[in-house]
């Protein structure tokens, strides 16, 4: 009972200084949200190199994690103003550049290694750098960013997980999708979900930067896709044979754990962001 306590009592401390450090980046300033993913995307690129590691691919962290950065460094220093929209161009010849690297490494699966490492850069350091873009919403309008954009797409990813665990712990029954993740139910997703909404009608409501249903539907596509992103995660997980990505967050796993949903779901999310804009 003791030892239950204690891993409840560290698993709310470590959750809630993941959390604190999020929202103060939000409200302190763009370039604090800058330094802090570029730290949860580089432990995220080296989990993820880690797990094919594991698995037998002769993979090198420092590689993944040098182009991921780079990757999310450029969308960063975009969102954030300090380069035009032309340093996208940069990034296919990057890409490219990898191509020939492999030709300077002895490997009996070449072209695993580079399908494993442009993989980390479209499913971690892209949907990391997007945060930012996301923080600097707004700057273009009324010269200063919104973080209540960002705050939204957190608040929302959050409250879709939190519900979720509870709706399946209280009703949960039917499996989701019992291949994947056997914990997971359709009772739960559809609890989170709606209760998700009706936070995302209030918050609608309250901050009138769009009005209340316009902020439903970005919560539907969002919860939507961040359950898919959860599932993925897991599949994953399970076909490396690890049961969390890391161990730095004591009770939750790793930054890809907590991130899992958030970085699937960020594309959608900024994607109708603009068609609203």
């Amino acid at each position: 009972m003791n030892n239950i306590l204690s891993n409840l009592i560290i698993r709310s401390l470590a959750g809630a200084v993941f959390v604190s450090l999020i929202i103060g980046a939000i409200f302190w300033h763009p370039l604090a949200v800058f330094a802090l993913f570029f730290v949860f995307n580089a432990l995220a690129l080296f989990e993820f190199s880690r797990m094919f590691a594991q698995k037998g691919y002769p993979i090198q962290s420092a590689s993944i994690i040098f182009m991921g950065s780079i990757i999310y460094i450029i969308i960063g220093l975009f969102a954030n103003g300090i380069v035009d929209a032309k340093v996208f161009l940069l990034i296919i010849p990057l890409i490219f550049v990898m191509f020939i690297a492999s030709l300077y490494k002895i490997s009996s699966k070449p072209f695993e290694e580079l399908g494993i490492k442009i993989l980390s850069i479209l499913y971690i350091s892209i949907p990391f750098g997007l945060f930012n873009i996301i923080e600097n919403m707004g700057s273009i309008e009324s010269g200063q960013n919104e973080p209540l954009f960002l705050m939204a797409f957190f608040l929302i990813v959050w409250s879709s997980d939190t519900f979720a665990y509870l709706s399946g712990m209280t009703f949960g029954k039917h499996k989701l999708f019992e291949r994947i993740s056997p914990k997971k139910s359709w009772e739960g997703s559809i609890g989170g979900t709606i209760i998700t909404l009706i936070i995302a009608w209030v918050f609608g409501y309250y901050t009138q930067i769009f009005d209340p249903w316009t902020w439903v539907a970005l919560a539907l596509v969002t919860v939507v896709t961040a359950i898919y992103g959860d599932l993925i995660e897991s599949q994953l997980k399970r076909s490396m044979g690890v049961k969390d990505s890391g161990s730095i967050m004591p009770g939750h796993g790793g930054i890809l754990d907590r991130f899992d949903a958030a970085i699937f779901s960020i594309p959608f999310y900024v994607f109708l962001l603009y068609l609203l804009a």
